[in-house]
């Protein structure tokens, strides 16, 4: 069996990735020997049978050595916005991964304009070396061709944990499910100002914090609310139970987005970043905001009321289209895989 190693932002307490992790694991396990890139001392649980290699030591290097191929398997991994270091580190993988004659592919990713002309060049010269390059939305597709990366290597996909049926207990409530987190341009009067008039129309508002960072806005700005407000965690043993009883979702996070669409939960979206724009595009989703624009959300909220089942039906369509599609392109690429 082929070695395949795996490396992302895994085992960081980010749900979307975790997420991103347990679709490829349960995609490839039967298939190949998998390696996973983690921090030392991770726990990914113990359902799955893989390899771990630290990935912030010379363990890194013994990983590689052990693969025949290293893949890239899903996020925003190459970008500048955060912080540079993020970006060089994940471009030394796959500069590492070439040099030492690996084949590297790339799954569900997304690629936004960077900030730095010459981050765009090292990454045009670097990703031209690899295989394929599969990126989940037309916006990173149209970058990667603009700056230079041969459109051979580049497929149209979707986001990997669409291989996964998250649990729906289909128990509906005039509940509202809320994911937000900090960012530049975010102040907490807005989150206090928008709670204060979603209680006029919900019975109770589920927070939930996919990273633990997401929980510090909770603890801030709606302590005063505890009464109508919950903080649910990722690791909630009851986090499927909560997420599929809300009948509306505001998220901030692209994979509370993808969640809702999943089990045909309308939502509006808040763009902190392009992915999370870009998924919306993908499945011709207007309710969208860029500013975290209060009227502009309450107004949404009202149109996603008054058409409920029309938008419900609609997420659960795409899904399915989506679903059918991130399917078919990892069959295309196992193949690909066992033919190298």
């Amino acid at each position: 069996m082929k070695k395949v190693l795996l490396f992302g932002y895994y085992g960081e307490n980010n749900l979307g990735d975790d997420l991103l992790l347990e679709s490829l694991i349960n995609a490839l396990q039967s298939k190949f020997l998998l390696g996973i890139l983690v921090r030392k001392g991770t726990n990914l649980g113990s359902n799955f049978k893989f390899r771990v290699f630290n990935k912030f030591s010379l363990d890194l290097l013994k990983g590689i050595l052990w693969s025949d191929v290293v893949v890239g398997g899903g996020g925003g991994l190459f970008q500048d916005k955060t912080s540079f270091r993020s970006f060089y580190y994940y471009l030394l993988i796959v500069l590492l991964s070439l040099i030492l004659k690996r084949k590297v592919f790339l799954l569900g990713q997304s690629f936004s304009p960077l900030k730095n002309r010459f981050h765009e060049f090292i990454l045009k010269k670097i990703l031209n070396h690899c295989e394929d390059i599969y990126v989940r939305d037309s916006l990173s597709k149209d970058y990667l061709v603009k700056i230079g990366i041969n459109p051979a290597k580049i497929k149209l996909s979707t986001d990997l944990s669409l291989l996964i049926d998250f649990p729906n207990y289909e128990l509906e409530a005039n509940i509202l499910g809320l994911n937000l987190r900090q960012w530049y341009n975010f102040k907490g009067i807005d989150l206090e100002n928008l709670v204060t008039q979603l209680l006029k129309k919900f019975e109770k508002i589920y927070f939930f914090s996919m990273q633990p960072h997401d929980s510090k806005l909770y603890y801030e700005i709606l302590r005063n609310y505890k009464s109508k407000t919950m903080l649910i965690s990722a690791n909630d043993p009851d986090f499927w139970r909560y997420f599929s009883s809300c009948r509306l979702f505001i998220g901030m996070r692209l994979h509370s987005c993808i969640i809702s669409m999943s089990l045909g939960i309308p939502f509006v979206a808040v763009v902190y970043d392009e992915k999370v724009k870009a998924f919306c595009k993908e499945i011709d989703w207007n309710f969208f905001v860029e500013n975290f624009e209060l009227d502009k959300i309450l107004y949404y909220i009202e149109e996603l009321e008054k058409n409920y089942l029309k938008y419900k039906e609609l997420l659960l369509l795409k899904k399915n289209l989506l679903k059918s599609l991130i399917k078919r392109d990892l069959e295309h690429f196992e193949r690909v895989l066992c033919s190298k």
